[in-house]
Formats: structure tokens, sequence, C-alpha cells
């Protein structure tokens, strides 16, 4: 059985929640498990295909090709650019992230500091967010691939509760 998430109704999606909520602790513990690894391919592989589009350039990949996984618990979490670990310009993605997706409005900006030479204190003038794409509020690359793997979790979800129920009441164990 395959359900559409896009295509249930709110009221719809508050029954299986409830069905969900009255079914023994073990049977949730299986499904939350299995969906668990599920949803984690279907993340991997809509972030990959959102940072293959055309419209994102080589940081924007390179910074969200790590650290893309589920965070196990309650509610399931989605994450992309996770990672602590320094790049080479000696940003992390975790860092990163944020101003990657959704850009700045500061572009043309510059920031002025000192520097010290040999010579003695130098003013310094430089524009520092002139790498960074223009302000988006639907992101670039995680925000897009999100809107693309909800409504697959939603579904996968609502199929497996609804086969889990289906074995029980036949009997059936799996």
């Amino acid at each position: 059985m395959i359900v559409d998430g896009q295509r249930l109704s709110k009221e719809q999606l508050r029954a299986v929640r409830r069905a969900f909520a009255s079914l023994p602790k073990d049977l949730k513990a299986d499904l939350r498990r299995a969906q668990r690894e599920q949803v984690g391919q279907i993340w991997k592989r809509e972030m990959d295909a959102a940072r293959m589009r055309g419209d994102v350039v080589p940081q924007q990949r390179d910074l969200f090709a790590v650290g893309t996984r589920v965070r196990a618990g309650l509610p399931i979490v989605l994450v992309a650019g996770g990672s602590r670990r320094r790049m080479r310009g000696g940003g992390s993605p975790a860092d990163l992230a944020r101003p990657m997706e959704f850009g700045t409005a500061r572009r043309q900006n510059r920031t002025r500091y000192f520097m010290r030479t040999p010579a003695g204190r130098v003013a310094v003038t430089r524009h520092a967010a002139r790498q960074l794409r223009l302000t988006r509020r639907s992101g670039y690359v995680v925000h897009p691939a999100v809107s693309q793997t909800i409504p697959q979790v939603i579904g996968l979800w609502v199929t497996q509760i609804a086969g889990r129920l289906l074995d029980a009441t036949q009997g059936r164990t799996r």
C-alpha cells in the first residue's frame, strides 16, 4: 500500500497519529527504528539531488556534503551540514550552514580591522560577505530538500502504521 502524504488532510493525519499513540510500546519502537533507517535514505537522496541542482554554487555543494543524517529520537530530526570538523578555510559546516543556506543582504558592507605588520598597525578594509549569495527566504539547498522529503516521510509513516495495524488485526507478525 502506498499513500501520498501530500493528499492527506490534517484530520486524516491526526487520526493516524492517534492510532499510532494507542499502539503497544514495542510495536511503536519497531516502527520508529524501521522509519529512521528509511527516512535516512530518503533524506540523503533528496539532499544529494538538491546539492546537484544547477543554481547551487560549489561552496554550498561542498558545505552540505557532510553532516547529512537523521538524528534519533522523537520527533525525527533531519540534519544537514551538521559537522563541526573545520574545513580548509577555517570554518565548520555547522557555523556556515545558515549564511550559505539563506544568503545575506549585506554583500556590499565593508569590514574594517587593523593588521599588525613589522612597520606597525595598518588599517584594512574588505568586503567580508561578497562570497555569500543574496538573501532567499526559502533557502537554496536544505529547504528545497525538506519540501521534497516531508511528503515522502509522511507517506512512509502512514503506510507502515496502516500495514502494521492490518497485520495485527489479522494475527500476522513481522
